[in-house]
């Protein structure tokens, strides 16, 4: 089904390991980018353009959270919207800890929410946080990213401006992101909060 899926992988880049719930039938890894990317575009559309910034639709709790990612990748893979239940990928935390992670998420998001904290704040930190828990197989970056500007959508602020993925690895942006999602790692926000006010 897909003969060239393997190989060196980019930094922060999670190996597709098991391609048994592929849905399609793709030969190389620029296929199924360019599948990916297709269904990615059909979310975007969904809840960025379709969907006006005073739609209740809220992005930050659980239901919804799997949802966008099924939407983003539903056409691809089978598990697409089904968070990680065993095993640890090159990043993110252990399979049995991500609901409890993505529910303490959700928790801190609201205690930012009552406290007033700024959107763009919370928006820094939930980025971080999505990326750092990795919750499904793969898309986790795309997807946090898509998260992040569908809450700043419903708060009608301005959309950050994602370098496309191919640029991600073809300049020096990508070494930057991952940079600065360590940094967050370490408690320091200010790299992340540099890109966002950069990508705004």
């Amino acid at each position: 089904m897909a003969e060239d899926l393997t190989g060196p992988l980019e930094e922060g880049q999670t190996p597709i390991d098991d391609i048994s719930g592929l849905l399609v039938k793709v030969k190389n890894r620029q296929e199924l980018n360019d599948l990916e990317n297709k269904n990615n575009y059909k979310a975007y559309t969904k809840y960025i353009l379709f969907m006006k910034p005073a739609s209740r639709f809220n992005p930050l709790t659980y239901e919804s959270l799997c949802q966008i990612h099924k939407n983003m990748f539903g056409d691809v893979w089978d598990w697409a919207g089904i968070p990680r239940k065993k095993g640890r990928k090159n990043i993110g935390v252990e399979g049995a800890k991500v609901g409890y992670e993505i529910n303490r998420l959700l928790f801190d998001f609201h205690q930012w929410e009552e406290k007033r904290t700024s959107s763009s704040e919370v928006g820094v930190r939930v980025h971080h946080r999505l990326v750092w828990i990795h919750p499904f197989e793969n898309g986790n970056g795309r997807w946090g990213r898509l998260v992040i500007n569908i809450y700043l959508h419903r708060k009608g602020l301005p959309l950050l401006n994602w370098p496309q993925d191919e640029k991600l690895i073809k300049t020096d942006f990508k070494p930057r992101y991952i940079s600065a999602l360590k940094s967050a790692d370490r408690g320091d926000f200010g790299p992340l909060k540099k890109i966002h006010d950069e990508c705004s």
